[in-house]
């Protein structure tokens, strides 16, 4: 019997949608014939038998153009790569067509255009709304996002079948356009062993995008008087230049800083050696949740996240798993508290060892590979 042939698409860096590569990983390992449409698909570690599909990259609109600039040239880019995915799509004749939104534009019309015309099911794991993240640069009133937003809504209605992030993005979905989605909570790929450091090591691995708060960050570490904390800022991002001078100036007031994009193994050596994770996700539609606090977790190391509201209670139990602070001088007071009494996080360790038994590949065959099959 042939296998059913499923294309996972992530209209954006492969190497940064590590639930897309999942379900990627998953779908090989249930048989699935899989292939990955998305950007920079080298150095990724799955398996041999996923084939990758590299769309041809695009520079972004700089942000800091005017908003007609930045509008006008997003919508030609839009016009490209919509035409560019519908004929990849139809190309590789899959079964089963796995987006993921956000983004939106142009993925979901390419999507379900493709999929009706290769007689494919369609099927869209919902990390967040377009047009809330497109509300952070026009307003949430401007007319451009509120056409962005029935956009989203009509072409979600017409896919076949939902996963979301949260039980909130889940109700959500269901309020707002009668969506019916089974929530697919993010769990790690196995339970890892903490390794801690003798020294308190505050981990913050960051995109460096407009939804993270690093600006908060930075000035909750000007105000502690401790200089006992080793801060571990990972990753790269578009905001990262700008924000270089002043973690200079904290450096050389004594803070140490350690700055930079480190390889998945390193990564995963200082998530276990950390005393405590970072978790500066502010969610634009308070309904997704921080795929690296998840990280963390695996390794039993307790998070410290800005309190966004929304779903957020649904990964971060205050005093339980975590600390919450909605301010720098709430995040600087916990930081203090924690580097002078270091046994605090015993308790918290404790309770994520205690509570860590689902993995990834547990929660995906409970939700999603149900979906997948025949009916």
């Amino acid at each position: 019997m042939d296998r059913v042939r499923v294309a996972v698409v992530v209209l954006g860096e492969l190497g940064r949608s590590p639930r897309m590569l999942n379900h990627a990983r998953e779908l090989d390992a249930a048989g699935f014939e899989t292939v990955l449409i998305g950007y920079g698909g080298n150095n990724l570690d799955l398996p041999s038998g996923i084939d990758i599909r590299s769309l041809h990259p695009m520079r972004r609109i700089d942000e800091r153009q005017s908003k007609l600039t930045f509008v006008a040239g997003s919508a030609l880019r839009m016009a490209l790569l919509f035409f560019e995915l519908i004929s990849v799509l139809i190309r590789e004749r899959a079964k089963i067509v796995l987006v993921q939104n956000a983004p939106a534009f142009p993925t979901l019309a390419a999507a379900w255009i493709a999929a009706r015309c290769s007689g494919a099911r369609l099927v869209i794991d919902w990390h967040n709304y377009s047009y809330s993240l497109l509300a952070l640069r026009l307003g949430l009133t401007n007319a451009l996002v509120r056409a962005a937003e029935w956009y989203e809504g009509f072409f979600g209605r017409r896919a076949d079948a939902h996963v979301c992030v949260s039980q909130a993005m889940r109700d959500d979905l269901l309020s707002r356009w009668r969506i019916h989605a089974s929530t697919l909570y993010d769990r790690p790929l196995q339970i890892e062993s903490s390794q801690l450091a003798e020294n308190l090591t505050v981990v913050c691995p960051a995109g460096w995008t407009k939804d993270e708060d690093m600006d908060l960050l930075l000035e909750s570490i000007a105000l502690l008087e401790t200089r006992a904390i080793q801060f571990h800022l990972t990753g790269d991002g578009p905001l990262r230049a700008g924000l270089e001078p002043r973690i200079a100036e904290l450096r050389k007031s004594g803070f140490d800083i350690l700055t930079g994009f480190l390889p998945e193994t390193q990564y995963r050596a200082l998530i276990r050696s950390a005393s405590l994770g970072l978790s500066l996700h502010r969610s634009t539609s308070g309904l997704d949740l921080a795929m690296k606090v998840v990280d963390f977790f695996a390794a039993a190391v307790p998070v410290c996240a800005l309190d966004y509201g929304g779903a957020l209670p649904e990964q971060i139990v205050e005093g339980e798993t975590g600390f919450l602070f909605r301010s720098a001088e709430q995040l600087a007071a916990i930081l203090t508290s924690v580097a002078a009494e270091p046994p605090k996080l015993n308790q918290l360790r404790e309770n994520l060892r205690s509570s860590a038994t689902v993995t990834w590949h547990d929660e995906w065959t409970r939700v999603v590979l149900p979906i997948l099959q025949p009916h």
